[in-house]
């Protein structure tokens, strides 16, 4: 028999949609495979939808319930703790995957003996525009590389596309940065490929991403506080992620991503942050730091100017101009 694929399914207030999802797990091509759903303190009948058809299938499944709202990153989180497979999958609540989303990915990670294995994905939208098939990676053919050669070349696929060996993950102490409503999903899965020796990507985009009114992050941005707020938490993930590479990188070139653009757009991040708040004193108090200048400083170099633009042009802007960039950041928002 095949080694145990656990599958996560993070869900929270996921009534009308979870049956396609559970479903779409349900019919895999793969037989041993572990459900895991975490319900997050929902107030519709997810847990209750999810139990029936579940109950119905003959796959292995755990409804873990959360006493209250922890968010889509804690979620995730428990589904690990609770997990026995070998190798894990993290499934969106209102998403689908293809029949041979599971052992395409079982058959790459396990004959290639990678740490990661991922594919393409399908945009979906429920608004009548037409299916768009997306991939993060420049190629069209399969191949193996080392993880920081994804990050590097600006290839880093979406966390739910991927499979991972769970060994791996635990070894390297891989967690969702909790209480994040917006990045913790880019900063897992790039701290992932940076400590992973073999990644392989396959041909075909098998999971469906689905676009509908009420997604997370349309529901996590539907106020200025909320949107407010996800770029507060996004900050903060991309902070973390900056400090990850800086230890964990072993190539020079990821070392000088990290030091010369993430670390300075993080800066940058934070002044905008006290522009939109209109918190000038905070601003001037930020710039006047020496050791703040320096790392914004940083971005002013050919290789940012090339890899990243729009970064090297904030930065030249606030250093030169902070008046203006403070009212002009002021004026257009986040």
């Amino acid at each position: 028999m095949n080694n145990l694929v656990s599958v996560i399914i993070p869900a929270y207030n996921a009534a009308s949609r979870i049956k396609l999802t559970l479903e779409s797990i349900i019919n895999q091509d793969y037989e041993n495979i572990e459900i895991i759903l975490v319900n997050d303190s929902s107030l519709d009948d997810t847990a209750l939808i999810a139990n029936k058809i579940l109950s119905g299938s003959k796959r292995a499944f755990k409804i873990i319930n959360h006493e209250s709202n922890k968010g889509e990153c804690a979620s995730r989180n428990t589904g690990l703790a609770a997990s026995r497979g070998e190798y894990i999958c993290f499934i969106d609540a209102d998403d689908m995957i293809k029949q041979n989303f599971v052992s395409s990915l079982y058959d790459s990670i396990t004959r290639n003996n990678c740490k990661i294995a991922f594919c393409g994905l399908v945009d979906r939208f429920t608004d009548g525009n037409l299916d768009k098939n997306f991939h993060s990676c420049k190629s069209s053919e399969p191949y193996i590389e080392s993880g920081e050669h994804f990050i590097i070349n600006n290839s880093v696929p979406p966390v739910w596309c991927c499979m991972y060996g769970a060994g791996f993950l635990r070894e390297n102490n891989l967690l969702f940065h909790e209480g994040c409503t917006a990045g913790g999903d880019i900063d897992f899965i790039t701290k992932a490929l940076c400590v992973a020796e073999k990644v392989t990507f396959i041909e075909g985009n098998l999971y469906i991403y689905v676009h509908h009114s009420e997604m997370g992050s349309i529901r996590d941005a539907n106020t200025s506080e909320k949107k407010f707020t996800r770029y507060e938490h996004n900050t903060n993930a991309q902070t973390s992620t900056a400090e990850f590479l800086a230890k964990h990188a072993r190539s020079g070139q990821l070392r000088l991503t990290a030091d010369k653009i993430l670390t300075p757009n993080i800066f940058i991040r934070r002044l905008n942050i006290y522009s939109v708040r209109n918190d000038k004193a905070s601003y001037d108090s930020f710039l006047q730091d020496k050791a703040n200048r320096e790392v914004i400083r940083k971005a002013l170099d050919f290789y940012v100017l090339k890899k990243k633009p729009e970064v090297f042009f904030k930065a030249f802007m606030i250093l030169y101009a902070p008046g203006i960039y403070f009212m002009l950041r002021r004026l257009s928002g986040l």
